[in-house]
């Protein structure tokens, strides 16, 4: 039974063995194009969130528009882009675009109402 606290710290010890070179360029490139990814959804969720609410405060028509400003966050689901990302991290772009647009289908700056 002493034995077995030492083999799980030494199986430990491997797997969090620091990254080499070429490996720790493509863990750091996976992590940031995951990010990508999740800072669309994000973007998406947020416009959903805001379209319904009838009136939005100053700071929520700024994020609205920094979230719009250059492109559409569905407009990158619908991308080259998009489809490299996904072919780099091996993910299936149609299974993610279909899951994001139909659950936030409708967001977009002409469907979030702002006061006058």
């Amino acid at each position: 039974m002493a034995d077995a606290p030492v083999f799980a710290a030494e199986q430990a010890v491997t797997v969090m063995r620091p990254f080499d070179g070429k490996d720790r360029d493509h863990e750091a490139c996976r992590c940031l194009w995951v990010a990508v990814i999740q800072k669309a959804i994000k973007d998406m969720a947020y416009s959903c969130q805001k379209r319904s609410q009838s009136t939005l405060t100053p700071s929520e028509r700024e994020k609205l528009h920094r979230i719009y400003e250059l492109d559409a966050p569905e407009s990158f689901f619908e991308s080259p882009w998009f489809e490299e990302i996904c072919l780099f991290l091996e993910l299936s772009p149609s299974r993610i675009r279909d899951a994001v647009l139909d659950r936030y289908e409708g967001t977009g700056p002409s469907s979030v109402s702002t006061p006058i």
